[in-house]
């Protein structure tokens, strides 16, 4: 069985001043290729999703 595994995205924060959209928006792209060619059985995303 094949699994994708990320965790603790904390989409939304903000560093430092520096709001991270763009940055998490161009991983979860990446992510979705992942997927896409991998075709794994299970993905799971774990951890805080959402930073609010």
């Amino acid at each position: 069985m094949r699994f994708v595994h990320t965790a603790d995205w904390h989409l939304g924060r903000v560093f430092h001043g520096v709001h991270l959209t763009e940055d998490q928006a161009y991983v979860l792209d990446r992510l979705i290729e992942i997927v896409q060619d991998a075709r794994p059985d299970v993905v799971i995303i774990a951890g805080d999703v959402y930073d609010c």
